[in-house]
């Protein structure tokens, strides 16, 4: 099953592969890799934060309109 996690690691593989490919300045190579992981970092943590608020929304949504009696 595909996940956003997957998703977002398969993009930072395609991106770290391209600057291993085509920057040869190592310097360079290794700011640009910091990005990369910064960037994925990010990107994780947006997604799961926002995971989790619908998450929560529908829960209190379900309890406000399913009263148990």
């Amino acid at each position: 099953m595909f996940t956003f996690d997957s998703i977002i690691d398969t993009v930072k593989g395609a991106q770290t592969k391209f600057v291993e490919t085509y920057v040869t300045d190592k310097k360079v190579q290794a700011e640009v890799t910091k990005l990369i992981d910064a960037q994925a970092a990010f990107t994780k943590t947006t997604y799961n934060n926002t995971l989790e608020l619908a998450q929560t929304a529908v829960k209190n949504f379900n309890e406000l309109v399913y009263k148990k009696a």
